[in-house]
């Protein structure tokens, strides 16, 4: 069984994260999508805007609800800390889960060199590289090993954010449709990102 690894902060999760899992479980054949909310992400240490981490991953909880093909794990969340890929990696191989697939956005693989130990990173999985319009996707970045485990997948692309969600939020407007109804009454019943 091949398992992607589906991993970030979704703050919140919206139907842009759904479409990138969606299409890299078809498009590289994996048999499930293991979305892993972070802890707190390296890049984002100290952001007001993050919400706690036990509410990101009742989110995550929400907008997957209904696909037999995705799952949640509370991993990063349960151990705390900055969530570097290479330790869930290696804990999850411990644990036994099969074949691993890492999903990155294109816009990410430029800086796959400078995460913490890239090589371990493409030992441990695969990477599946969802290629949004614009992001330059360019396997020359990548050393040989790393490129050679690199399975590329465009589709369709949602221009939305987290960032731009939280802002409608925090300006009253309406986020209905860019965020699964689950998650949308989540916010809502959390008072998350300035709603009040």
């Amino acid at each position: 069984m091949t398992t992607g690894i589906f991993g970030g902060s979704f703050n919140p999760p919206h139907l842009g994260h759904l479409v990138v899992a969606e299409a890299c479980a078809q498009a590289a054949g994996l048999d499930r999508v293991l979305w892993m909310p972070a802890a707190m992400s390296p890049h984002k240490q100290g952001d007001p805007s993050l919400a706690p981490a036990a509410a990101r991953l009742a989110m995550v909880k929400a907008a997957v609800a209904g696909n037999d093909r995705f799952a949640v794990s509370d991993l990063e969340v349960v151990r705390q800390g900055v969530s570097y890929t290479v330790d869930t990696l290696r804990a999850l191989a411990e644990m036994g889960t099969g074949e691993l697939a890492l999903i990155v956005g294109g816009d990410s693989l430029a800086g796959f060199p400078t995460w913490r130990e890239p090589q371990a990173i493409a030992r441990l999985a695969r990477l599946v590289v969802y290629r949004r319009p614009g992001d330059g996707v360019d396997l020359g970045v990548l050393p040989e090993a790393v490129a050679a485990r690199v399975t590329v997948v465009d589709g369709p692309y949602l221009h939305v954010s987290s960032t731009e969600i939280r802002a409608r939020i925090a300006a009253g407007r309406t986020v209905r449709y860019l965020v699964p109804d689950g998650v949308r009454a989540l916010i809502e019943a959390e008072g998350l990102f300035g709603i009040g």
